[in-house]
């Protein structure tokens, strides 16, 4: 989990593109693999049987590969195609529950669609990635810095804190109790070693003003609280070569092409929010 002062550069797809793109996806393409059984007229086919497979692993222990396994996974693939069928012959798929559930399935696979073939057609260019190598990774200061921080609401509550600590209560006693950045607060607001481009940039302004062993005079404001800053120790950095970043970077690259692509559909749909009472 991403601790709240960091800025990770690396994210891969927007949250819409990682929900609708990762985990058991289901295929979009006809299928055309061999039949397995019929249900009523209802093909059951070896991509069925694979991704039952694969949704089943993720709610139990894998199974193994044998003819009997095979015999019971088809079993069930027929039970869930006749409970299937009953439910329609009974109309359930019209009650309201069961309709908004199939709607929001539907909606996903077509988002899912929409989305492969985006960036199946807009694809991120070598020399595009290099470049952002040479700005972002090259570019950055050479240096790793170790820290500690206690993140709280207030600017009061941070000044109150320094206090505390500038009479000799240990940093890491406040941080248990006060941070609320859980993570480093679990661990005495330690932070571990870290880069200029893993921070907000307020935070990195005030960490290189330090000295190690020393903590930030004033309380530093980002868009997620107060933070209270010591430097505990800073190295030098090689940046990685950029056969070890590629994938990372072209994933950054193809996040932002999913922001534009959204947000030009968005600045031409009609969206209307509903007043908040």
């Amino acid at each position: 989990m991403l601790r709240p002062h960091l800025a990770n550069p690396w994210l891969p797809l927007a949250v819409l593109a990682a929900a609708l793109l990762a985990g058991c996806q289901r295929h979009v393409t006809i299928d055309k693999s061999s039949t397995l059984a019929t249900v009523n007229g209802e093909r059951i086919t070896e991509r069925d049987y694979h991704d039952y497979i694969r949704a089943r692993e993720l709610q139990e222990p894998s199974l193994p590969n044998n003819p009997q396994t095979r015999k019971v996974v088809l079993n069930e693939l027929i039970n869930r195609v006749l409970l299937a069928q009953a439910a329609r012959k009974a109309g359930l798929q019209r009650t309201p529950a069961v309709h908004v559930a199939l709607k929001e399935d539907r909606e996903n696979i077509l988002a899912r669609a929409m989305l492969k073939r985006f960036l199946a057609t807009h694809r991120v260019p070598m020399a595009a990635i290099k470049a952002l190598y040479r700005k972002d990774v090259l570019t950055t200061p050479h240096e790793e810095y170790e820290a500690r921080n206690i993140l709280v609401a207030t600017r009061t509550e941070a000044l109150t804190l320094l206090q505390k600590l500038h009479r000799g209560v240990r940093f890491s006693v406040l941080a248990r109790r006060y941070s609320l950045d859980g993570p480093s607060a679990d661990k005495g607001g330690e932070l571990g070693w870290f880069g200029a481009a893993d921070v907000l940039p307020s935070f990195y302004r005030a960490l290189i003003q330090l000295r190690p062993g020393q903590i930030a005079p004033e309380p530093i404001k980002t868009r997620f609280g107060w933070h209270i800053i010591e430097l505990q120790a800073k190295r030098p950095y090689a940046p990685p070569p950029f056969r070890a970043v590629e994938t990372r970077l072209y994933r950054s690259l193809e996040q932002q092409r999913v922001d534009d692509m959204m947000a030009a559909m968005r600045s031409k749909a009609d969206i209307r929010y509903a007043p908040t009472s």
